[in-house]
């Protein structure tokens, strides 16, 4: 099998709902608030482990 090596960062989305986008200097409150993976090394290594490849 081929091995493959991932270089990139994974990182931590942080995303906020908010029913109107914030003027410039305006401070609003968001109605919801939600943390996801990402990154394009997470992604690269996921692709990689979905194709069964050896890291």
């Amino acid at each position: 099998m081929s091995k493959i090596v991932v270089v990139g960062s994974s990182n931590t989305d942080i995303v906020a709902k908010m029913k109107n986008f914030p003027l410039a200097g305006e401070t609003i409150e968001g109605i919801a608030y939600m943390q996801a993976m990402g990154g394009k090394g997470a992604n690269q290594a996921i692709a990689s482990h979905r194709l069964e490849v050896d890291n």
